[in-house]
């Protein structure tokens, strides 16, 4: 019998998902159609109530539905718990099981690109966004030796709620602020080599008065920046895979690279999760790159 995946959120029409992991289950042979979904907010449960009768076997999960699928599943990882968030869905003799990969597969994506880089973990790092998304980052940075964080977002108020989330304790320096406050700047002109870490999309500030990326007049002299988005070109065509915020470091050669890897990384995780079976990793990553027309996954772009 063909199994039933997905992935659901809003837009989706943009995610490479289906494209590498249709590949992953077709490399290994298994039979299974993997689809995604168009879901607002407003129509998730009872579109959600809709793939409980169609009888999906697992799915993804992104933007704007990861907090809110914590509420919709029937069991969840402490992983996903801690987060507050849930990015995959497994079924389950017939009760959905909610785990993130985003927080793993965030840190594989870091590490390697670091690595091959040759750049050493930095222990401080500014954050825009606090969504799902930031909440896994966040988790994964706790499990390396960071001292200082900064989190930014269009309001302060939800920022400091985030970094009071139990995990974080570990880190000392814990810092939230709104866009607008230049207090931010402040910090990270004083940080050693932070890190900057953009886990909003453009679409974030289509209504808002300020423009992004907001680092106009922001010196990034020893900075390091990685974006969770990726800049998807025509297929079969090179592109260099920055994204806007990335482009912001050209001037001062900021080592770089965008949320390809990470996507690669998460999706195997979750791949791996619904079957039981080592994903085809070489298989998905020879998909992503003939889809965006990237050259490099890894290294610094």
């Amino acid at each position: 019998m063909r199994q039933f995946f997905a992935i659901i959120g809003h837009p989706v029409a943009h995610s490479l998902s289906p494209r590498f992991q249709q590949a992953a289950f077709d490399a290994e042979g298994i039979e299974a159609a993997y689809l995604p979904f168009d879901i607002p907010p407003d129509r998730l449960s009872q579109s959600l109530a809709a793939l409980r009768i169609l009888g999906v076997s697992g799915f993804n999960v992104t933007l704007p539905h990861k907090e809110a699928l914590t509420g919709e599943v029937d069991r969840i990882s402490e992983r996903a718990r801690e987060i507050g968030a849930v990015n995959t869905v497994v079924s389950r003799e017939g009760e959905w099981f909610g785990e993130n990969t985003d927080g793993p597969g965030f840190l594989l994506a870091l590490d390697r690109f670091l690595e091959e880089s040759r750049l050493p973990f930095p222990s401080h790092v500014l954050i825009f966004g606090a969504g799902g998304s930031a909440r896994a980052v966040l988790w994964a940075l706790s499990r390396r030796p960071v001292s200082g964080i900064c989190l930014v977002n269009r309001t302060g108020g939800r920022g400091e709620a985030i970094l009071d989330l139990p995990f974080l304790a570990r880190i000392p320096n814990r810092k939230a602020s709104a866009l607008d406050d230049p207090s931010w700047k402040s910090w990270l002109a004083q940080a050693p080599s932070p890190l900057l870490v953009n886990t909003l999309s453009l679409r974030a500030f289509e209504k808002a008065s300020l423009l992004f990326p907001p680092l106009d007049g922001v010196p990034l002299s020893g900075t390091v920046m990685f974006d969770l988005s990726y800049a998807a070109g025509e297929s079969g065509l090179k592109t260099s895979g920055k994204t806007p915020f990335l482009r912001m470091g050209d001037r001062f050669d900021t080592p770089c690279q965008n949320g390809l890897g990470m996507l690669l990384a998460q999706g195997a995780l979750a791949f791996e999760l619904w079957t039981g079976k080592k994903a085809p990793t070489e298989r998905m990553e020879e998909i992503l790159r003939e889809a965006t027309g990237q050259k490099t996954l890894w290294k610094s772009l």
